[in-house]
């Protein structure tokens, strides 16, 4: 049987959590945060050694800071484990390059969370006819002064690898994000042309409530059907280096 194991039980890592253990079951957990609410709803086992995790696991999952990532990593790819990150890979697309490589050369799976991929959404606009030619995206949030982050990187980063997952090259993306916005908003927008010249469009709000779904599970159970037929991710760790490095060249007109 399968052992997976996760390193993080913060905000995001206990909503992962809960998706694994529902898949697959949990063999360890290690985090600080949410344990008491963990144990009661899931029964997890947790322990304090990140080494005795990656040790007795098969694959791992890291839901910590992004700052740590590329460290746990590179850790649990020398040791022979797959790898699920949520996003984004690491905070570099050097980093993020020496992983990609490290993860081919020992030949393990290495995926990472860009959500976005996972959605309907995704199929609906790849079964557009013809050739990306442009593309829309907004991911606007209400937030509080005290919880506003940088929203290109929080938030934008997701429709940037949606886009970059459909083809669609930089110069043919217009993005907006904000955590300062009036109301929510996430809708994605893609214009495709075929050879004979006719355009067609698909926009897609992904608030809308017939397009609510659990991606998130289903991102959670490709990357186990990953590891199990040993196959390449949808968002693989060179997905993650393309979406730092498209990330890295807007980063002088939209980062703090």
């Amino acid at each position: 049987m399968l052992k997976v194991s996760a390193i993080g039980s913060g905000r995001w890592g206990k909503i992962l959590l809960s998706k694994f253990h529902v898949l697959s079951g949990l063999h360890l957990v290690y985090g600080h945060q949410n344990r008491e609410s963990l144990l009661a709803d899931y029964g997890l086992q947790f322990t304090e050694s990140i080494e005795q995790l990656i040790s007795e696991s098969d694959a791992v999952v890291v839901a910590t800071p992004p700052a740590t990532h590329f460290e746990l990593i590179q850790q649990a790819l020398e040791a022979g484990k797959d790898v699920f990150v949520e996003k984004p890979i690491t905070l570099s697309s050097k980093e993020a390059i020496e992983l990609a490589t490290l993860a081919d050369e020992s030949e393990r799976v290495l995926m990472v969370g860009h959500i976005l991929c996972y959605s309907a959404a995704y199929t609906k606009f790849r079964e557009l006819p013809g050739e990306p030619v442009s593309a829309s995206a907004e991911f606007m949030k209400t937030s509080t002064a005290e919880k506003q982050l940088n929203a290109y990187w929080n938030f934008g980063i997701h429709m940037m690898a949606l886009a970059l997952s459909l083809d669609v090259r930089l110069h043919q993306l217009t993005l907006r994000a904000s955590d300062t916005a009036e109301a929510d908003r996430r809708v994605f927008t893609l214009t495709t042309q075929t050879t004979e010249g006719a355009n067609h469009a698909l926009s897609w709000d992904f608030l809308a409530p017939e397009n609510k779904e659990d991606m998130l599970m289903t991102e959670c159970a490709h990357f186990l059907e990953c590891v199990h037929n040993r196959r390449k991710p949808l968002t693989d760790g060179w997905h993650g280096v393309e979406v730092l490095q498209a990330m890295e060249e807007i980063r002088p007109q939209y980062w703090k």
